[in-house]
């Protein structure tokens, strides 16, 4: 049986930075490994060297589900460290425990240091030592089994398998954001890919007074957390619903507009507040009719701050696959068919402007006070917390 001595971590883009950049950059993925190992009891050490992070904890199947959480890894290996003087002894004694029931085998060389052989040549002599002892065939092509040689100067790490990373960079590397948050699934999608991009996430819901799409808001917001492994999710809401009965009778088509300006003008007070550089939405161009091109340059117009739209070019099948690989899906509108007619937006009208008209709006803004309810959606603004039980 094999005991693993600990976990190898390779990252990706972050190796292609600057040599301060990269720094700094290694520095914040070490911490979140850190914190995210022991938020959940985990004892670990965490250090660097050379291109890789080396990572000594107690319990390695735990700590490999909390590295699947982790933004900028590439991937991520369970290891068997041995001394350079050793690896070949090591590999004839344990080549039959390491190929398993595997009928062919590769060796995967990489190498780095002064040494007096290449990395092709330290795969032809440890496989030689393997076919030697088991008679199992090479083969470089298609093999059962590969096993992986890190020789860094006098210190080899071996390993059997690669699982795949997040990869992107570390969370917290970039500024914060400010996300409009509501309970279906494509704003939990881009917020996800915001924190990809090492984006701190603050979260805001627009309350429109129903308890049953709160309590999915709630279900998302803390499936969001699961993520946010390294850097504090702050969560806030406010009072929406005001605004939406207030427009729902006079804004006629421009209702949905309407509705996502006041969002997007909350969302820039909340960002000015917290020193946020950007707005983050869920929108997907030409998704719905709220969503086409001319509808979403006028929103853009209101918004004092960039606005991000991580999946302005998905579809909705992608997005919802991508929700239901994250885990957003069972918490979202759509993914209970018999309550999603229940919590659907209550304001929504027929007919929905695909074109809007900035002087319209701007008349209609004007005449609905649009200046006084965002004063009173902005005093609404208040912290949500995800630990309360609903």
């Amino acid at each position: 049986m094999l005991v693993w001595d600990g976990i190898l971590i390779a990252y990706g883009e972050i190796a292609i930075k600057s040599d301060f950049v990269r720094r700094s950059y290694v520095r914040k993925l070490m911490k979140n490994i850190t914190i995210g190992l022991r938020s959940e009891g985990l004892k670990c050490n965490v250090k660097h060297k050379w291109s890789r992070i080396i990572v000594d904890v107690d319990d390695i199947e735990k700590a490999m589900s909390v590295l699947s959480r982790i933004f900028g890894i590439s991937y991520y290996s369970p290891y068997i460290y041995v001394e350079l003087s050793k690896l070949e002894d090591f590999m004839f004694q344990n080549c039959n425990i390491l190929l398993g029931d595997a009928k062919s085998f590769a060796v995967r060389v990489r190498r780095s240091g002064q040494h007096d052989f290449s990395s092709r040549d330290l795969e032809v002599k440890l496989g030689s030592i393997i076919e030697g002892k088991t008679g199992l065939k090479v083969s470089l092509e298609s093999p059962d089994r590969t096993v992986y040689v890190e020789v860094r100067n006098n210190d080899c790490y071996i390993y059997l398998w690669r699982r795949d990373g997040l990869r992107g960079i570390p969370l917290g590397v970039s500024g914060r954001v400010v996300c409009l948050v509501s309970g279906g699934i494509d704003s939990p999608v881009a917020a996800w890919y915001m924190m990809k991009r090492g984006c701190p996430l603050i979260i805001l819901h627009a309350d429109i007074n129903n308890p049953l799409r709160f309590k999915n808001f709630i279900n998302i917001a803390r499936r969001i957390s699961y993520w946010h492994l390294g850097e504090d999710l702050h969560v806030y809401t406010y009072d929406h619903y005001k605004w939406l009965e207030h427009i729902h009778d006079k804004g006629e088509r421009y209702v949905c507009v309407l509705c996502k300006i006041m969002m997007y003008a909350v969302a820039n007070k909340l960002a000015e507040k917290l020193r946020a550089w950007a707005i983050v939405t869920g929108e997907s161009l030409g998704q719905v009719a709220s969503q086409t091109s001319r509808n979403l340059m006028v929103l853009d117009s209101y918004s004092n701050l960039p606005v991000i739209r991580p999946l302005i070019s998905y579809d909705k099948e992608e997005i919802v696959s991508i929700a239901k690989k994250l885990g957003f899906y069972d918490y979202a509108i759509a993914g209970d068919s018999s309550v999603s007619s229940s919590i659907g937006c209550w304001a929504r009208p027929r007919r929905v402007t695909t074109m809007a008209d900035p002087n319209v709006i701007s008349k209609l803004l004007l005449e609905l006070e649009f200046d006084h309810f965002l004063n009173e959606c902005v005093a609404s603004i208040k912290p949500v917390d995800l630990n309360v039980s609903l």
